[in-house]
């Protein structure tokens, strides 16, 4: 009997243990098909929604995701890059799936690169200019670029006029808009004011009898860029200076014509009078000088010698910039060391000074420098003939009613001049 019973205990012992392995596998066995059944949980790590500045730094926060309250953050797969130099929107995605991949979910961040810098307008020449009535109003433009878009001269619009036929204030606007619609307006105020007009001579004008001062400049230079070589070459602050001045009081700047007409005594210009003049038709006139003369306004004259500068002067003729003759290759000397405009043939200077007319103008051309100063009755005599009306020399003095108007004297400005020195020439 007690036999037996050890039997039966050992019997339920197994049974048992049949029973609870059986149990636990099971319970292992739906665990499984449980967490294959289970749908995973993803979370972002920061905002959903990002707007970036173009070229701005795109930081990755990533994303967190669960599986049965285990972390399968390390399952995360992400899809999607961001570029921040070009504008646009972006999606990232992440995405995690259970063990035998039956339940996937995914999450998205939207990204948006976006421009909201202006362009930037700036205006060609000053932003207040003055010019006489009757004048001709020459739009200098704008230019504009843009942080993405790059040049955007091409997109300006341009609007409002310039009645110069009627003295008044007037204005002209700029505006251009970039791609993602940011814009920048400036505006020009153009002033139209009288012209102190020249009177005919009866009416008289007091002090008259001074004269008109032609000046005579040479070279520019810049003394932060270089030196200038010789008394010819002014620092171009200081000519500047006497522009600004010969501006603010209100100077006139008779044209060739009205000076012919003044020495004929056919007008009388006003007392404050100047004619500006640059002989050779340099470079440095153009890159240095001719910027200053726009911005003041005045009026100015280039005696271009033709075969060294008539092609690349030509092209800065405008209301403020007169191209008048110093030849076109009679700029050297002759056989008895003068200039040999007093030498060369008849035949020879006639055709010089045609070719020179030709290269500037045509008939526009009405005033010539003498080459080196030097004239004689055979050079006027060619000037006459071919249509020239006035011409110059280095000669000091001013030119006066009844003046010779082919030998006319100049007052020569030097390197160094102090104002001071220029407003006693002037006045």
């Amino acid at each position: 009997m007690k036999k037996l019973n050890k039997k039966a205990i050992l019997l339920t012992i197994a049974i048992v243990v049949v029973v609870v392995i059986g149990t636990l596998v099971t319970i292992k066995l739906v665990q499984e098909r449980n967490k294959n059944d289970a749908i995973p949980v993803i979370s972002l790590i920061g905002d959903s929604n990002i707007k970036l500045e173009l070229n701005e730094d795109y930081e990755e926060s990533g994303a967190t995701a669960s599986l049965e309250n285990e972390d399968v953050t390390s399952k995360i797969e992400k899809t999607g890059q961001v570029d921040t130099s070009k504008i646009g929107r972006y999606e990232i995605t992440y995405s995690v799936a259970n063990s035998k991949n039956k339940h996937k979910v995914e999450i998205k961040r939207i990204i948006d690169v976006v421009d909201s810098v202006k362009p930037e307008l700036k205006l060609n020449g000053e932003e207040k200019i003055s010019i006489y009535v009757g004048s001709k109003y020459e739009e200098q433009g704008a230019t504009a670029t843009d942080n993405y878009d790059g040049d955007l001269t091409e997109k300006i619009v341009i609007s409002g006029e310039v009645d110069t036929s009627k003295v008044g204030e007037y204005t002209i606007k700029y505006y251009v808009q970039d791609s993602s619609a940011n814009s920048t307006e400036l505006t020009r105020t153009v002033t139209v004011k009288a012209r102190p007009a020249a009177q005919p001579a009866s009416t008289g004008v007091a002090k008259s009898g001074k004269g008109i001062p032609i000046l005579m400049y040479h070279f520019f230079y810049d003394k932060n860029v270089s030196k200038g070589a010789d008394n010819n070459w002014l620092e171009i602050s200081l000519f500047e200076e006497q522009m600004k001045y010969l501006s603010e009081n209100n100077f006139y700047f008779p044209s060739w014509q009205e000076l012919v007409d003044y020495i004929d005594g056919k007008i009388t210009l006003p007392e404050k009078s100047v004619i500006i003049t640059a002989d050779d038709g340099d470079p440095s006139f153009f890159n240095l000088a001719v910027p200053i003369i726009k911005k003041y306004n005045v009026k100015a004259t280039s005696f271009v010698i033709g075969s060294w500068y008539a092609w690349d002067a030509i092209k800065y003729q405008s209301e403020n910039i007169s191209l008048q003759s110093h030849s076109h290759d009679m700029h050297r000397a002759g056989s008895d060391g003068k200039g040999i405009m007093l030498t060369n043939s008849y035949e020879e200077a006639i055709q010089d000074i045609k070719t020179s007319q030709s290269e500037l103008g045509g008939s526009s051309v009405i005033a010539f420098a003498y080459p080196f100063g030097h004239y004689n009755d055979h050079a006027k005599k060619v000037l006459t003939d071919a249509g020239i009306k006035i011409a110059v020399t280095t000669k000091d003095g001013r030119a006066y009613k009844g003046s010779d108007k082919l030998a006319l004297p100049r007052k020569r400005i030097s390197a160094g001049m102090s104002l001071n020195a220029f407003k006693n020439i002037v006045n």
